[in-house]
């Protein structure tokens, strides 16, 4: 601030600069030997329309906050979908890319690269668990809301008995499927 100065705004000199009140208004400031000219502040607007603007943008800032925390209670995996129709999904899902293994275990068994004690554990217990745990961990990554207050549901016995039953019956399929093309 400029020592003597006022919260007044001015219309600067040719010769003179703007700066800043402690007011935080922008002031003229005319160098040495050159003199501004100032103009008052425009009075204060009706205090009653200032509280009604006032009021209005706090309730807006409420609306959105609201807003915002109800988007950080819905996980990013399948936000609108409930949390059991999300896991039975992610399941499925899971599931399903390990049933596409299967086949590609089928096949490279028919060629000889894998036997059939091997081929048995991966279909049985290996690709189910695999599918099982991917599956637990995309919904505690993707499927857990962003604020939520403890754990969410994964469905833990529903989630095992999708992949231990998906995997092996993709194998029953691939089967029946190779059988009935014969």
């Amino acid at each position: 601030p400029v020592a003597g100065s006022s919260c007044r705004s001015g219309t600067p000199s040719p010769g003179s600069t703007w700066r800043t009140a402690s007011c935080g208004q922008r002031i003229a400031v005319s160098r040495p030997g050159r003199p501004v000219t100032s103009e008052p502040t425009p009075a204060a607007a009706d205090p009653a329309m200032e509280l009604e603007l006032a009021r209005r943008m706090a309730d807006e800032a409420d609306r959105h906050g609201q807003q915002a925390e109800l988007l950080a209670q819905r996980p990013a995996l399948l936000p609108t979908w409930s949390p059991l129709a999300r896991a039975v999904a992610v399941y499925a899902g899971c599931g399903a890319a390990a049933g596409v293994l299967v086949l590609m275990l089928v096949l490279a068994s028919g060629v000889g690269l894998v036997d059939g004690f091997t081929l048995g554990a991966w279909i049985c217990a290996g690709l189910p668990a695999v599918a099982f745990f991917g599956g637990y961990l995309v919904l505690g990554r993707w499927g857990r809301p962003a604020m939520v207050a403890g754990t969410p549901p994964r469905y833990l016995p529903l989630g095992f008995l999708i992949c231990f039953l998906v995997v092996p019956m993709a194998y029953c399929a691939y089967l029946l499927l190779v059988r009935g093309l014969r």
